[in-house]
């Protein structure tokens, strides 16, 4: 063999190493590609998404209304806990207590409460201000529910 042949000789084997080494890379990512579709899958059926009506209430604010904003204890949700503005949510009953929601633009928040007025398609989140929860008026979101 000539050099000529030698060197095409090396730079063909250099090259299918390389190759091989790549597509080795490729069927590893390819696999775990498959394991993490599987888990989201499989966490998926944790989940239920929809759009709900979403609106606030402020118990503990200081010009609550006995009756319109609370009834009972203001600073005691329906379920026995405390009332956390930025945490606290009051559904309807469809939805358990101890249920944790994501709301777009407001993060996870627990069902902890209820209210006369909230339906099966309603949220209502607590506020440290009825001025916040005025002001927030009445909106549609995206809710992310756990299974309970």
């Amino acid at each position: 063999m000539t050099r000529k042949h030698l060197l095409a000789t090396a730079v063909i084997f250099t090259i299918l190493i390389f190759l091989n080494i790549n597509l080795a890379a490729q069927l590893r990512k390819a696999r775990q590609d498959a394991i993490d579709a599987r888990e989201m899958i499989l966490k998926s059926e944790q989940y239920e998404l929809q759009v709900m009506n979403i609106t606030m209430y402020a118990p503990l604010s200081d010009d609550a209304v006995r009756g319109l904003d609370f009834s009972g204890d203001p600073s005691q949700t329906a379920s026995g806990d405390e009332v956390i503005p930025g945490e606290t949510a009051a559904a309807g009953a469809n939805i358990p207590f101890g249920t944790k929601i994501y709301v777009e633009g407001f993060g996870w928040r627990t069902v902890n409460d209820r209210g006369r007025a909230i339906g099966p398609n309603d949220i209502d989140l607590a506020v440290a201000t009825k001025e916040e929860a005025l002001k927030f008026g009445k909106q549609q979101r995206l809710v992310i529910l756990t299974a309970p």
